[in-house]
């Protein structure tokens, strides 16, 4: 599995290094996915030496990326071209760390299983249903993907309805697939709604939704940092 992880961050500078808990934010996405059973091989596809360093200080392999790369996924391909032999790929992004082991081990089974594109979903919040920052999907009877987007999906003329579900961004792919994603240039809906796994619906890739029964917080602001720090001090304080 590839964990993509690049120097700048526009809302939280340097986010990834940060190690008020201890250790650098990129240490604890990658040993969650260290933890899971089916990853061969956990690689942080980075563009600076300072996160090449958090990566293998966490006991994670970590090559070094073109830092102009577009996005984390054309980040995974480029990582995915030293690795030959690697038939599936799976995608968590280096802010994830609170990604639980288990999803990540569900999403590789589901390639197993035969599935060319792989996501997740978690159920979504009444105040989410209106937030552009909350990603929302819907897929057909069979949990495809039909669409994602950030503005409020369905739109509830009758009710009750299908809700919608808030997208969690790890994906998995079979290799040919993340190669010809790679190899596509943006999409007019990807470039609309600024969300890349559009392209791949808009090419008539099935991307298979995995239902998770909960969402896992990434950290973008200092105060999504915050609550995890404090999250991780709730869970290390003693109980009496």
């Amino acid at each position: 599995m590839v964990v993509p992880a690049r120097r700048a961050s526009t809302r939280l500078p340097n986010k990834l290094l940060l190690e008020e808990s201890g250790q650098p934010l990129l240490a604890h996405t990658l040993q969650r996915c260290l933890a899971a059973k089916l990853p061969h091989q956990v690689i942080a596809a980075v563009d600076d030496p300072a996160l090449a360093d958090a990566a293998r200080n966490a006991g994670a392999e970590a090559i070094l990326t073109d830092p102009e790369l577009p996005s984390g996924t054309d980040r995974m391909w480029a990582a995915a071209e030293q690795f030959p032999d690697a038939e599936f790929l799976v995608n968590v992004q280096g802010d994830e760390a609170e990604i639980e082991a288990d999803a990540i081990d569900a999403v590789c089974q589901a390639l197993l299983d035969g599935a060319d594109a792989v996501t997740l979903s978690a159920p979504l919040s009444a105040e989410a249903f209106d937030d552009p920052a909350a990603v929302k999907v819907v897929t057909n009877l069979e949990g495809r993907a039909l669409y994602f987007s950030r503005a409020p999906i369905p739109h509830p003329h009758n009710a009750p309805g299908k809700p919608p579900r808030l997208h969690v961004g790890v994906y998995g792919y079979r290799r040919k697939t993340l190669q010809s994603f790679a190899s596509w240039a943006p999409t007019p809906l990807e470039r609309t709604e600024s969300l890349e796994q559009l392209r791949l619906l808009e090419h008539g890739v099935a991307l298979r939704v995995l239902e998770w029964s909960r969402a896992f917080a990434g950290i973008d602001t200092r105060s999504d940092y915050d609550a995890f720090l404090e999250r991780r001090r709730t869970l290390d304080s003693p109980q009496l």
